[in-house]
């Protein structure tokens, strides 16, 4: 709840009476209470309204009558105008004129004459109160820091919802306190970091203090559930943005009015934060990008229950964003569904040819950032991981010296010669060659000789090989007991086999792109090879990709690459969940 005073306005005139009344005329608000109004005045307004009359004259002369001074005060700001606005339609319109009634006895207006009218034509719910400053002996009502007194008495009514907030903030599951923030800024609060805690505010005014500690005995863990669901939202958005582009999305609009009166068209204003968006190019989005922007935004929130939050630097400029999942009731890092820059970018994609090159836009997406006279190399696999290295002056060159035409294929080049083990240990865990598991005999955890600790597996034909455990890992084992822990040192040790696969393989390639380029050495690092060479070293990483992954249609991988592209998948059927809908934030 946020309490705004409004129309502080001298020469004893009520204002705020015209504006309220031309909203119900409008069909965008009703007069929902007349509290201290004799019986005379309530008729009059309660007839003309029936009859479809405004009777803004009628409330501000009823309330000048209502305001003599008697020479006790200079003062001519009779008026008292505020609004209570709640985040969505988190409480109705009855429920807002009891808040009302309630936050005029505790601001010391409960004696006065006041009108309430709510209103409904923004995505909040709120209400407009109206009243005289002037009490009946003829003095003012005090009305120094009015904006804080006013949102500490709606914090004090609503203390019990305030501690309801707050037990399902933590309801949610988040990785990281920078995901808990986003999680309060969903909630409709503020907040500081003050040394070890979060203070909460809401109105300008402290509504309560979260322990650091709290924060993080309620931090989860990453599982598959959180990835599934970062694949839904990125078959989600896609959609939704070719859509968008493609004109088949109606601006998203509120429609409102009520029983016998006509409706309204009011379309959502762009939030401040999509107009800092800088593009590609380094300007800001144009008004089209940003409305389409905005449209995704709206669907996504009203559709589908989800939040985006912009993250800014110290400088103010946008750089990333997150996701506050309503519907599952989960928050995540934006960069882990898609980049910003591929959220932002609109531009409708011509359809590629045919090209060997085609098998890596499904394995993996890129981006390329600049970092002196040199680039960053990032890229996200299929399965969720994300990988990012530095370029080699070589591969810069290559890449930001290449027509524009043909960047993004020397981009794939760079990315599968730069992240070939991580691509085929990606492909190698979903498309498995044999049953890895069916080998192992026994696993033991060792301790190694430089005090770090180890996996020792077992074949079943006796052989026996080692490997280094991380501080995660040692974190993560600690944390399980029994069949538990002896499971997770199996998963640890698929995934170590797995990753010598994977090089074997990378290696195996090394060798045919030798000989292929006429050349018994290469260089050491896969970063410095020459163009020449990364073209060859990816012929034949294609060949090889093509003989691991499944061509079979109905393969699981299949079904995945059909939602993130944006076509009819097994994931349709969120639309019609309306998870937004069944809201109570």
């Amino acid at each position: 709840m946020i309490v705004k005073k409004l129309g502080m306005v001298a020469g004893g005139g009520f204002p705020g009476a015209g504006y309220n009344e031309r909203k119900v005329a409008e069909g965008v608000a009703r007069l929902m209470a007349m509290e201290n109004v004799d019986a005379a005045m309530r008729h009059k307004v309660e007839l003309l309204h029936e009859a479809g009359f405004d009777c803004a004259g009628e409330i501000e002369k009823y309330l000048k009558e209502r305001s003599r001074t008697y020479g006790n005060t200079k003062t001519t700001r009779f008026q008292f105008h505020i609004a209570a606005s709640v985040k969505g339609q988190m409480m109705s319109a009855d429920e807002l004129t009891d808040f009302a009634r309630q936050l005029m006895a505790e601001a010391g207006y409960g004696r006065q004459p006041y009108f309430v009218y709510y209103h409904h034509d923004t995505d909040n719910n709120h209400v407009h109160i109206l009243s005289t400053r002037i009490q009946p002996n003829g003095f003012p009502i005090p009305d120094h820091h009015d904006y804080a007194r006013l949102n500490a008495a709606a914090n004090r009514i609503l203390s019990s919802d305030i501690n309801r907030d707050i037990h399902r903030m933590f309801s949610y599951g988040y990785l990281t306190e920078g995901q808990f923030a986003n999680i309060i800024r969903s909630h409709g609060y503020k907040f500081e970091r003050v040394e070890d805690s979060y203070v909460l505010f809401r109105g300008g005014v402290k509504a309560a203090t979260i322990p650091l500690s709290e924060i993080e005995r309620h931090i989860s863990q990453e599982n598959d559930t959180r990835k599934e669901r970062a694949k839904q939202l990125r078959a989600i958005i896609r959609k939704y943005k070719a859509e968008i582009a493609d004109g088949k999305v109606q601006n998203v609009e509120n429609v409102k009015g009520h029983k016998g009166q006509k409706k309204k068209y009011v379309r959502r204003k762009i939030h401040p934060d999509i107009r800092k968006i800088k593009g590609s190019n380094g300007k800001t989005l144009s008004q089209e990008e940003q409305r389409q922007l905005s449209d995704l935004f709206d669907i996504l929130k009203t559709k589908f229950g989800i939040d985006i939050h912009l993250q800014k630097d110290r400088n103010g400029e946008i750089r990333g964003y997150g996701i506050v999942d309503h519907s599952r009731k989960m928050a995540l890092d934006g960069s882990k569904v898609m980049k910003l820059s591929e959220l932002i970018d609109f531009a409708q994609k011509q359809e590629r040819k045919a090209s060997p090159l085609n098998i890596y836009r499904e394995l993996f997406s890129m981006e390329v950032r600049k970092s002196g006279m040199d680039g960053i190399m990032s890229i996200r696999l299929f399965d969720g991981s994300e990988h990012t290295r530095k370029m080699s002056p070589r591969q810069s060159a290559w890449y930001f010296n290449s027509p524009e035409s043909e960047r993004e294929d020397v981009e794939i080049r760079i990315a599968a010669t730069m992240f070939s083990t991580e691509i085929f240990e990606s492909v190698l865990q979903k498309y498995p060659v044999s049953d890895i598991g069916s080998r192992i005999a026994s696993i033991n955890r060792i301790k190694m000789r430089d005090g770090g600790r180890a996996i020792r597996v077992v074949s079943i034909d006796g052989f026996s090989a080692t490997y280094p455990m991380t501080a995660d890992e040692l974190r993560c084992l600690a944390r399980l007991q029994g069949e538990a822990a002896n499971g997770y040192l199996r998963q640890l040790a698929i995934l170590r086999i797995t990753h010598e696969d994977a090089s074997e393989l990378t290696n195996r390639i090394k060798e045919l792109t030798a000989k292929s380029a006429g050349s018994t050495t290469l260089p050491l690092r896969l970063s410095d090879y020459t163009p020449e060479q990364a073209k060859a070293f990816t012929s034949h990483q294609c060949t090889v990709l093509t003989r691991l992954i499944p061509r079979d249609t109905s393969s699981t991988h299949s079904i995945n690459r059909e939602w993130e592209v944006g076509k009819q998948s097994r994931y349709d059927h969120i639309d019609t969940q309306q998870s937004g809908t069944q809201l109570t934030m």
